[in-house]
């Protein structure tokens, strides 16, 4: 019994400190948002937020801050990369993994083995021919651009999950809405995704998380500020001359963090849920 308790009690602590690493840097980072001081953690204030109430970063010198983008404009860019990119990887996955799971057709089994290596090919290598060829669509330097770019990496994925998830259901239930002289498609919008909802769910969270967090697409492909995400916005204040106002970069990052920490506040009692190949019970 003693040893029961002391593995216990070693299980506990050890589930403690895995719990609280996390939020160390959480931490750090809204303590270092509300400093006076714009390099470490001292005193309390709100200036380094006047940015929301200008739409304006460094506001008071209007020479420097002619070199940024507004910071509204910047979160609807985000949003509209994250939600432009969450729609179409949620659109194509959902029909795609739907005709791979219930139809056999020639090349089947070729096409589930591409997605799956196309997901494991890293992004970085192909930035050269996704380059050439967004130059050549007229799409460069667009957010629509990057889009689509994030959305065909995030797709494999997506189709992949959701198989699984289509897979789960069983035929008994398509058949019979077939029999009770119910289309295909009637079938597929009716009543297969409703059942592949969680799914669904996920698929938009983690791509719309993807898309908010992407990085080095625009970096890329994008080169107007005006065209900036926060991403591309945060890293641009890491290449200021003469130091960095971690302050004003930790505030920053904040308000790009709260729509991230919301979604996942939401969508929690449906994400643990999910198994890759369908719901817990």
């Amino acid at each position: 019994m003693a040893k029961i308790k002391i593995a216990t009690i070693l299980l506990y602590i050890v589930a403690g400190v895995l719990a609280t690493l996390p939020a160390v840097p959480l931490a750090l980072l809204i303590s270092l948002a509300f400093s006076e001081h714009p390099v470490y953690i001292h005193g309390f204030t709100l200036k380094n937020f006047d940015f929301l109430k200008t739409g304006k970063l460094f506001a008071d010198n209007p020479t420097y801050s002619a070199l940024y983008p507004n910071i509204y404009l910047t979160a609807l860019n985000t949003f509209l990369l994250a939600i432009g990119n969450a729609l179409l990887v949620v659109l194509i996955s959902s029909t795609a993994a739907y005709i791979i799971s219930r139809y056999n057709f020639r090349g089947r089994v070729v096409l589930l083995s591409s997605f799956l290596i196309m997901h494991g090919v890293p992004a970085s290598v192909l930035l050269i021919a996704l380059y050439y060829m967004l130059k050549t669509m007229g799409l460069l330097n667009t957010l629509l651009g990057v889009i689509l770019v994030k959305m065909a990496v995030d797709l494999p994925l997506g189709v992949w999950v959701l198989k699984g998830f289509y897979d789960s259901i069983p035929w008994d239930i398509e058949i019979s809405a077939l029999v009770d002289g119910t289309s295909r498609f009637g079938v597929f919008s009716r009543i297969m995704l409703p059942l592949v909802k969680p799914g669904i769910f996920a698929i938009g969270l983690f791509s719309f998380l993807s898309g908010w967090g992407e990085y080095i697409f625009v970096y890329t492909f994008i080169h107007t500020s005006t065209n900036w995400t926060f991403s591309m916005l945060i890293r641009s204040l890491f290449s200021e001359m003469g130091g960095i106002n971690l302050a004003l970069v930790a505030s920053l990052s904040l308000i790009y963090l709260i729509p991230v920490i919301i979604l996942f506040v939401i969508g929690e009692k449906y994400l643990v849920r999910l198994t890759i190949g369908g719901v817990k019970g």
